[in-house]
């Protein structure tokens, strides 16, 4: 005996169709939701951006007033932003375009400078933790290399210790010390006060001191060796220690060391400034 199945009516295909579909509508739009979206630009720049809460407010009280200085002294802007998530990018990428959306820095000179810290892999301890995003015009004063000293010395072990607020301003510090010796501005001013503290030694520093001490060392070394020989010379020449001999030629009178006479070693609104992709990330 075959039995028949009445048909289903077609009101009930449609009404199946539409819950499948308004299922996966759901889920997607719930991964999208949760995945926090780069923040609009502000219409003012504060300088300090703390969306996801880590900056305690004496520091970022102390980083405004910082970042302003340096705004009115130089259209330089140092801006530090906090977000929970990276909208499942990489911070290199989240960076880059928070950076060009905002248009950190002057829009001529290109001298912003982007601090952008992502809570999620913050409170992870994993990569993508922060970032320094250096505008085109300060990639000399800060390169990559900088920035990830910088990084290293003041953010990761203040974060290593929990004190997030910490590593963000001592960050913003040195990045900041850095954007005002690039103008030439005072770091021992009153309205740039503590700057001084924070201020990371270049890598053609460090080689030109090497250079610098390696060049004395020879120098001394000649030196001893010269003096070892005339005084065999004194002691040990024909007419004794009295003679003819002595001193004569000179020894160290004259031009011998005439190299080291004279000196020796002689708040406004955001600019539209752009960045190329320059700094570091940990």
């Amino acid at each position: 005996m075959v039995q028949i199945f009445p048909r289903q009516p077609k009101a009930c295909k449609i009404l199946l169709l539409a819950s499948l579909f308004f299922s996966i509508f759901s889920i997607l739009f719930t991964q999208y939701a949760m995945a926090e979206p780069i923040p609009p630009k502000p219409i003012t720049n504060l300088y300090v951006f703390d969306y996801a809460d880590l900056i305690e407010s004496q520091d970022e009280q102390a980083m405004q007033q910082i970042a302003k200085a340096i705004d009115n002294k130089t259209k330089a802007q140092v801006v530090v932003v906090t977000v929970n998530d990276l909208s499942n990018m990489e911070i290199e990428e989240y960076a880059l375009n928070l950076f060009r959306s905002w248009g950190i820095g002057d829009k001529a000179k290109n001298n912003g400078v982007l601090i952008l810290v992502n809570k999620a892999s913050l409170m992870a301890n994993q990569r993508g933790r922060i970032r320094i995003e250096v505008g085109y015009g300060l990639e000399g004063a800060i390169t990559d290399g900088k920035a990830g000293a910088i990084l290293d010395s003041f953010a990761l072990p203040a974060f290593e210790e929990g004190e997030y607020s910490k590593g963000i301003k001592d960050t913003f510090m040195a990045v900041s010390a850095e954007v005002a010796k690039e103008y030439g501005l005072d770091l021992e001013a009153s309205d740039l006060s503590g700057l001084e503290d924070y201020v990371i030694e270049d890598e053609s520093d460090i080689l030109l001191d090497i250079i610098i001490a390696v060049f004395l060392l020879v120098l001394i070394l000649i030196l001893i060796s010269r003096i070892g020989k005339r005084r065999r010379h004194y002691w040990g020449g024909p007419f004794g220690p009295f003679g003819g001999g002595g001193f004569s030629g000179g020894g160290l009178s004259g031009g011998s060391f005439g190299g080291f006479g004279g000196g020796g070693f002689s708040g406004g609104s955001f600019g539209g400034g752009r960045s190329g992709g320059g700094g570091a990330s940990r």
